[in-house]
């Protein structure tokens, strides 16, 4: 994957600057620009963004404690390896929260909502017949991420939000084909028409199958890469 260029950090001093080299370090990590089980170069990174060593090491600590990053003493920083059967439970988890949330969206979704979450399917359409992968994935997170927002169940949104973020150290792969990215958003269409027409137990099932959908075009794309 190309590496992009990156700017330097805004000037910020203490909390605020270990915050802002977390998210990039983060970023990084999520748009695959640092691979899982690769090393955390702090030296690199830090002249990259125009800071001291510190705040890069503070960052990887603090991902450490987010899934992201495994510091091993001695050795320095390295991107996690998520292994396979830990994702394919966080999926089934995701099964049953993105279900509960598209239940509770069924029952309590307003006008203002649902224009919102149509606009997200509007443009990943759109990303998936460009095939602006990149894009549709950001999307596809941002989506299912505001649809856990608005259901209003914030401890449920946390427990989302904790697990799923593991889940990027490997999940932009089940996009690598287009028909995956057009699939999954016909799934979108059908979860997005089971809530708007108020049906909590079909909007229920539509958002569990969909995250078993995505379980399945992950297993897919592992075993193709492995052939």
């Amino acid at each position: 994957m190309q590496k992009r260029l990156l700017t330097k950090v805004p000037e910020a001093t203490g909390s605020a600057l270990a915050n802002c080299v977390e998210a990039e370090l983060e970023a990084m990590i999520t748009r695959g620009e640092l691979a899982p089980g690769e090393h955390i170069n702090e030296l690199a990174l830090a002249r990259r963004l125009g800071v001291s060593r510190g705040p890069v090491r503070e960052a990887a600590r603090t991902l450490e404690r987010m899934g992201l990053v495994t510091v091993i003493l001695n050795r320095g920083a390295f991107v996690r390896e998520l292994q396979l059967d830990e994702a394919l439970a966080i999926y089934d988890l995701n099964a049953l929260l993105i279900g509960y949330a598209a239940g509770r969206l069924a029952a309590t979704i307003t006008a203002a909502q649902a224009l919102e979450l149509q606009a997200y399917v509007g443009e990943m359409e759109a990303a998936a017949r460009a095939e602006r992968k990149d894009q549709f994935f950001d999307l596809n997170v941002r989506f299912h991420k505001r649809q856990l927002a608005l259901a209003g169940n914030a401890p449920a949104e946390a427990v989302y939000l904790d697990h799923t973020r593991k889940l990027l150290l490997l999940r932009r792969r089940s996009f690598d084909d287009t028909p995956n990215m057009v699939d999954a958003n016909a799934e979108h269409r059908a979860l997005m028409d089971a809530i708007l027409s108020g049906d909590v137990e079909h909007a229920r099932q539509l958002g569990e199958r969909h995250a078993r959908a995505g379980r399945a075009r992950l297993l897919a794309s592992i075993a193709y890469t492995n052939n």
